[in-house]
């Protein structure tokens, strides 16, 4: 997974994440990063327990293989910005890859990014939505290059993890993956705010 966090790093570079800190309407790029950072690491690391779960890793397989062949990234900035046009409205849902990785717990997912980077929880989770089809892009132009089936996906996503263990953040979020989330009412909260934060 470390060479996928690399390469992630790589597509959130300074332009992106000046423009990602406009769309979320914070002050501070360098807290966005670092929120972008978290996020993108926790995602990776969700993804890579969906991939190595029978049950869940064909949906998720599928899911790439249709929707996230890495295309968005060739233009990221145009389709942050919204100049660039991508042809499967399901590539850039982030909301639905967010509620697939993380179900209940995308209210922690937020304060943990929120804690850990000290951004703002609404927009933590405004972020995440952002960032989301990203990471499923930078997952399946690796897919689609490597010609791997799940199976293959699931080793790489799974390659690294001793790096990932020494990472600041790797084992703070990992541990949100673990917890049992109960949907409380402020699951609900945190849409309300999210939506605000969007209009």
């Amino acid at each position: 997974m470390a060479n996928l966090l690399n390469e992630l790093s790589r597509h959130l570079n300074d332009d992106v994440i000046i423009q990602l800190t406009r769309q979320i309407g914070a002050k501070d790029a360098n807290v966005v990063k670092k929120a972008a950072f978290g996020i993108g690491e926790m995602l990776l690391d969700a993804i890579s327990r969906n991939a190595n779960n029978q049950q869940r890793g064909g949906g998720l397989f599928g899911a790439i293989e249709k929707d996230h062949d890495g295309g968005i990234l060739g233009d990221l900035m145009g389709v942050l910005s919204g100049k660039k046009q991508v042809n499967n409205p399901s590539t850039l849902n982030g909301e639905g890859i967010i509620s697939h990785l993380l179900g209940k717990q995308q209210l922690e997912a937020a304060q943990l990014i929120s804690q850990h980077s000290g951004l703002h929880i609404f927009k933590s989770g405004v972020l995440m939505q952002l960032i989301a089809p990203v990471v499923m892009g930078v997952v399946g132009q690796k897919q689609r290059s490597g010609g791997l089936d799940l199976g293959g996906l699931a080793r790489v996503l799974l390659g690294g993890g001793q790096q990932q263990a020494q990472s600041p953040t790797g084992g703070m979020l990992g541990k949100l993956l673990d917890r049992d989330g109960d949907g409380s009412m402020m699951d609900d909260l945190l849409n309300i705010g999210m939506n605000i934060l969007k209009k």
